[in-house]
């Protein structure tokens, strides 16, 4: 059985429709896992309803508090792991579409490249589907910085598998154990990648289709701006230097002196109050406004 999580946060229409494309889905057996990540605006009760319709295929995870995409999709995971016909579980991004053969094609790879723990689709922009976001990415630790690649050349040379649409093997949750929960938003699937080094590999399969709306539920790089939300360049630049403590410490120097180039950027656009922000996390100074 493949578990397939979605989780919610106040965008219940975006969900819905990602709900509704993978019931469309043909070939292996799957349940739905959609997880509502305490809403302050009414999607619990919406959610609640479209499981209760479809009960036969999706089972309904209300959480008290919103402890950030990782905890989020763990509570569903932890759900798979105690099932005992848990084969896979497809890790999704609620403002994603499914082709109906997409999880078809996951199988496959999965079955036929066994040391693969987890694996990516072909991620394509849903507004505008001429457009690849990538087939998984590279991180450069020095700078910090991620970036997709959009050839199937590069499939083999991929750091990381990009989180909007995740397939992920039993095995690997037992051994390398679910997504890191200090996050909060972003970098969860680069930590992932990190921890598995030596023990699985990282895959794609092209022939699996998700087409991806980007950040509908926060305001990342979302078309048509590509401007990220102020509550995204957060938590975007407090995980990068955090991931970067955690695993690529003698990197920080020069990390450091690349947020010289984001907050130049932030006074070009003059967004004053993200050089504060940006200021805070440099020095190490926790803001209130976005963590309790």
């Amino acid at each position: 059985m493949i578990y397939i999580c979605v989780l919610n946060y106040a965008n219940s229409s975006d969900t819905l429709a990602c709900c509704e494309s993978l019931r469309r889905l043909t070939g292996p057996e799957f349940r739905i896992l959609l997880v509502d990540n305490a809403s302050p605006d009414g999607s619990r009760e919406v959610l609640a309803d479209y499981a209760t319709r479809h009960a036969e295929q999706v089972a309904f995870f209300p959480l008290e508090a919103n402890r950030g995409y990782a905890a989020g999709n763990n509570a569903a995971l932890r759900y798979a792991l105690a099932q005992p016909d848990f084969t896979y579980a497809w890790v999704l991004n609620n403002d994603t579409i499914v082709e109906p053969d997409a999880l078809t094609w996951l199988v496959r790879y999965m079955e036929e490249h066994p040391e693969v723990g987890l694996c990516g689709s072909r991620l394509v922009y849903a507004w505008d589907r001429s457009r690849i976001q990538g087939y998984g990415g590279r991180y450069n630790p020095w700078l910090g910085v991620a970036e997709s690649y959009r050839e199937v050349a590069d499939i083999p040379r991929i750091d990381y598998v990009i989180g909007a649409a995740v397939f992920v093997r039993r095995d690997f949750l037992v051994d390398i154990g679910l997504m890191c929960e200090d996050y909060f938003l972003y970098f969860e699937e680069l930590d992932w990648a990190v921890r598995t080094r030596g023990r699985y590999a990282l895959g794609c399969e092209p022939r699996s289709i998700v087409y991806h709306r980007e950040g509908a539920s926060i305001g990342a790089d979302g078309a048509p701006t590509g401007e990220k939300s102020e509550l995204a360049d957060y938590y975007a630049m407090r995980n990068r230097l955090l991931f970067t403590r955690k695993y690529y410490p003698w990197c920080l120097p020069t990390v450091y002196l690349s947020s010289i180039v984001m907050l130049y950027n932030r006074f070009r656009r003059h967004q004053y109050r993200r050089i504060w922000m940006f200021l805070k996390l440099l020095l190490g100074i926790k803001d209130d406004r976005y963590e309790s």
